[in-house]
């Protein structure tokens, strides 16, 4: 059944019927993205939330030198956009891109403000997604501080083996935060 991981996913974040999860999962539209398109540029205000069904994209940006900076990377059933320019309407600063070919659901901003005004159950889906990616902003920002490059690495290997098939090294190593070799040493090590 299409939306089926759709449904399921609305179901599994908040307590809903089988008949408001689907009737939610319609409103939302098909979009596919090939390996390498972008979802937004910088400089755009994101106007798409998305829920990945299948494959990997990353959020990235550009430090003071050009250098590109791995942010963020989305696996798939689990909704990707770029919360400061979806809900401020302002200019992104960040880029999100296909890391390999991508099939999900999409709703612009005006469909999101519909469904948080006519449902509210769509409200509970909403805050339990942003309650749900602050915590994961927050562990991340944490253990950039308080744990090893080896730690991190480790953690990764554990947790996001679909990063490590798929995404290009220097993309991990930005993510981590460290050099190319760094991340080369720790393979080797690991």
């Amino acid at each position: 059944m299409e939306r089926e991981a759709l449904i399921k996913f609305i179901k599994q974040t908040i307590p809903i019927s089988q008949k408001e999860a689907t009737t939610i999962s319609a409103i939302f539209e098909p979009i596919t993205y090939s390996k390498g398109d972008y979802l937004l540029h910088q400089n755009e205000i994101s106007d798409i939330y998305l829920y990945l069904e299948k494959g990997l994209m990353r959020t990235f940006l550009f430090d003071t030198d050009g250098n590109e900076i791995t942010t963020d990377f989305h696996k798939e059933n689990n909704v990707v956009f770029e919360v400061t320019s979806f809900f401020n309407r302002v200019a992104s600063q960040a880029n999100i891109q296909a890391v390999t070919n991508c099939r999900g659901y999409r709703l612009s901003y005006s469909e999101l403000n519909t469904l948080f005004h006519n449902k509210p159950e769509f409200r509970d889906f909403g805050r339990a997604i942003l309650v749900k990616e602050f915590i994961k902003s927050k562990e991340r920002n944490y253990g950039m501080i308080n744990k090893t490059a080896e730690e991190r690495y480790k953690a990764l290997v554990t947790n996001d083996n679909k990063i490590l098939q798929y995404a290009p090294l220097k993309h991990i190593a930005s993510y981590l935060g460290i050099t190319d070799s760094t991340l080369s040493r720790l393979r080797g090590k690991l």
